[in-house]
């Protein structure tokens, strides 16, 4: 099988405030909610079809932000060496495009998506016409000696 792969860029963001941001969004479920619907708003701004949540995708980028949360690491390759289109296949999605984006720090899901969109390479992901599917994880850790978030978006298409 061909797979196409987008490129991928690393940004890290932590606000020097003096209580993280993050613990004013509520609940994990809630910035997985507010971030899809801020991806899928974007996406329809831009003229582009919204995407649909994927569950092997979501486990996907589930585990991998557990593991940097657990690790104190931001990297699209896991603890073990494994590297995130790995990851995704190990999950079981088969589909022909993949990408990701990854956060870590003290945010919230709209700074999340001002981070993104202000980068070529995550905006592209953001706005990428292939994708049709999407996959969020997010989990709690420390980022920087700060309380915050560790954020994965994975991007799917066939």
């Amino acid at each position: 099988m061909k797979v196409r792969i987008a490129g991928v860029v690393l940004v890290v963001l932590a606000l020097a405030v003096a209580a993280p941001a993050f613990a004013h969004a509520g609940t994990l479920k809630h910035f997985r909610a507010a971030l899809v619907h801020r991806i899928n708003h974007y996406r329809a701004v831009h003229g582009r079809h919204s995407l649909r949540i994927k569950v092997r995708l979501t486990n996907a980028a589930q585990a991998h932000s557990g593991d940097m949360a657990k690790h104190h690491m931001l990297s699209h390759s896991a603890s073990t060496g494994a590297s995130w289109i790995t990851r995704i296949r190990y999950w079981g999605y088969r589909g022909t495009y993949i990408g990701e984006d990854l956060a870590a720090g003290d945010m919230t899901s709209r700074t999340v998506m001002r981070m993104w969109r202000a980068s070529p390479p995550h905006n592209a992901n953001l706005l990428g016409g292939h994708y049709r599917s999407v996959g969020l994880g997010v989990a709690r850790g420390t980022w920087g000696g700060r309380a915050g978030v560790y954020v994965t978006v994975d991007f799917g298409g066939r």
